[in-house]
């Protein structure tokens, strides 16, 4: 298993703005451009020093559900080059964190992390492929800063909020 490690990130927060809103919003974005090839040069929105989805949504072959204390939202794995994400949050006793999320065309990982065990950087990157197989399933979590990562395909994430939505 690949193991990644690199320095920590200074601790550091800054305003933060949602990534993106999740729910309702990202199942009609995901039925309004299935099938119709939406351009690849769909703009990303810088926002407190990570970056979420700008209209039009993103059509991709798997999806990060990124959750914080406050905030939840996916983030696409990209079609070529590699994504850095940084994840500033305060918690609930005044701390501030730093997660450092990076997206691959194959997966997602915990390049860094403010936390003191680094227990999410060497969890790993999480692909399609290897998800099954993984000690942690398609999950990586951060249970210092309170920050988990989940790949998900576009069908798993329609199935996931169709069991969830309200029947009447």
């Amino acid at each position: 298993m690949l193991y990644i490690r690199s320095a920590p990130v200074p601790r550091r927060c800054e305003p933060r703005a949602r990534l993106l809103a999740a729910g309702l919003t990202l199942i009609l974005l995901l039925f309004a451009f299935s099938g119709t090839g939406a351009s690849a040069e769909a703009q990303m929105n810088t926002v407190s020093g990570s970056s979420a989805l700008s209209d039009p949504f993103v059509p991709a072959k798997a999806y990060v559900l990124v959750t914080g204390v406050e905030e939840r939202g996916f983030l696409p794995l990209p079609e070529e080059e590699d994504l850095v994400f940084p994840f500033s949050q305060v918690l609930s006793d005044g701390t501030c964190t730093e997660n450092v999320i990076h997206l691959t065309p194959e997966g997602v990982y915990m390049e860094s992390s403010s936390c003191a065990d680094q227990d999410c950087v060497c969890q790993g990157l999480v692909t399609l492929e290897n998800r099954e197989t993984r000690l942690y399933g398609n999950l990586i979590l951060c249970l210092s800063n309170q920050v988990s990562l989940e790949l998900f395909t576009p069908e798993e994430i329609l199935q996931l909020y169709a069991d969830t939505a309200p029947q009447g």
